[in-house]
């Protein structure tokens, strides 16, 4: 076939290699998500069952559920769009036996969201950084002196506060430049004061 015919064809779909792995990283990516998940449930729920609060949710709990969910829909949005997660022509020899490897990738997705909407809840606890839009806590008790207290009893204040704990976990766990942005902007900041 002359030259200028095969220039000109259109490319094939995508390789069966390339759908093999992307199968695996779909399947791998729901079952490390519900795990994730599950497991946070599981703690949710066996932390409300006993001790004082006795039937209590913990809010930090729901809030690394949502970060978790967050970058699942994330994740799940790039490899629908059947974007070139990893370079598979180059790995295409190692990804044929590499289970472990798939699995250890599409894990990641979900950890790193759970991580980040911790981060994301820990700076709005700590009252780093307020606005209106951020959840604001505040103790139950008369003061929350120790960790124990922090854990227990240092709360979002309204109804409206523990949303935007949750929303801002989803975020944090969706975006995953966020929380990375907001920590190299603190540190940035903190680096400029101690220098003046």
């Amino acid at each position: 076939m002359p030259e200028e015919l095969t220039q000109g064809e259109p490319k094939s779909a995508a390789d069966p290699a390339d759908f093999s792995v992307h199968k695996q990283l779909v399947f791998w990516l729901f079952a490390a998500t519900f795990i994730l998940v599950a497991a946070t449930a599981f703690i949710l729920i066996t932390a409300g069952s006993s001790g004082p609060g006795v039937g209590e949710v913990k809010i930090a709990p729901v809030v690394v559920i949502a970060g978790t969910l967050g970058a699942f829909v994330s994740a799940l949005r790039r490899i629908y769009s059947f974007e070139n997660i990893f370079p598979s022509k180059e790995y295409q020899s190692f990804l044929k036996g590499a289970n472990i490897y798939v699995i250890a990738y599409s894990s990641i997705p979900p950890l790193v969201g759970a991580i980040a909407a911790i981060v994301m809840y820990l700076v709005f606890s700590s009252r780093m950084f307020q606005s209106e839009l951020t959840p604001l806590f505040v103790c139950e008790i008369e003061r929350c002196a120790n960790f124990m207290d922090f854990l227990d009893h240092w709360k979002p204040d309204k109804p409206s506060d523990y949303a935007k704990a949750i929303v801002w976990g989803f975020i944090a766990g969706f975006s995953e430049r966020f929380v990375p942005d907001i920590l190299n902007r603190f540190s940035t900041s903190t680096g400029k004061k101690s220098d003046a």
